[in-house]
């Protein structure tokens, strides 16, 4: 199968180099070409020529503003014939944002899914992430082996828009509980507490997670290599906060985290993994 990507970043990249060991044709599109050099398969130089070649088309692009240009920018998705293609659509947007994306691509004459998903940088390249779907389900049934190939688990979640408010959801409580690390383990350093006996103890406590796994080691050693940046979990939580007043439901929590997260973009450091919001609970302490 042809397949392209549009959006060769951290995630992209990697999805388009396990589709080509499984055999299929992959190009790509960057907005930026010089940072997808070593994405591993060959780049165009508009996502409208990845159209052309591509039957499946993901995309991973940054933010809604990013979606909209790369569909229906001039050299876009939308402005070619997209009839018998497919358009998956990565990145995390609000369920609106997908909803457009849905209808300029069917106006194109092709098909859409909303397909956000959980698992990082190391996900990708293991290519063991997880997809949440919004859309056809009869076309989420006849893309699921594809996406089995870079994924390791796929849920279905209603029409396109669902799986866009799952995702942020997701995104908006694993911020929340990034922050109660941060937070926590700054208290653990000042409390003068053995924080190998602590971690220890935290893995016997109810509130330990896989995102403690992942990140409780590099935040106490102030490595903030990036896995998911702080300036796209801020993106997330701006997107799930926007939600959230849409459907009148009170987030008071979030609301003061975004404040973090703010803080921690003015700092400079919105390149680096979110978890870098322990860096901010330290100084302040």
């Amino acid at each position: 199968m042809n397949i392209g990507i549009i959006g060769c970043g951290i995630i992209g990249s990697r999805m388009g180099r396990n589709w080509k060991k499984a055999g299929h044709r992959v190009v790509g599109w960057n907005r930026t070409p010089a940072h997808a050099e070593n994405s591993g398969f060959p780049l165009m130089a508009a996502p409208a020529l990845v159209a052309h070649t591509a039957e499946v088309i993901m995309i991973t692009v940054a933010d809604p503003a990013a979606l909209v240009s790369v569909i229906e920018g001039p050299a876009g998705l939308a402005s070619v014939s997209l009839r018998g293609k497919v358009v998956l659509n990565a990145s995390t947007v609000g369920p609106g944002d997908n909803q457009r994306a849905a209808k300029a691509v069917r106006e194109a004459g092709g098909e859409f899914l909303e397909a956000p998903f959980t698992g990082s940088k190391d996900g990708a390249a293991a290519a063991k992430l997880v997809f949440y779907i919004g859309g056809d389900e009869p076309l989420f049934r006849r893309m699921e082996p594809l996406l089995m190939q870079i994924g390791k688990q796929c849920f279905f979640f209603g029409p396109v828009g669902t799986a866009a408010d799952a995702k942020l959801v997701m995104n908006m409580m694993l911020a929340n509980l990034m922050e109660a690390m941060a937070e926590g383990f700054a208290l653990v350093k000042k409390a003068g507490l053995n924080v190998a006996t602590f971690v220890e103890a935290y893995k016997m406590n109810a509130g330990y997670s896989v995102l403690a796994d992942m990140k409780i080691g590099k935040m106490l050693e102030g490595d903030y290599a990036t896995h998911f940046s702080l300036k796209h979990m801020d993106k997330d939580v701006r997107l799930a906060l926007e939600r959230a007043a849409e459907l009148k439901v009170a987030c008071p929590l979030t609301e003061r985290l975004k404040e973090v997260f703010t803080e921690g973009m003015e700092a400079g450091w919105g390149e680096e993994d979110f978890a870098v919001v322990y860096r901010l609970i330290q100084k302040k302490s």
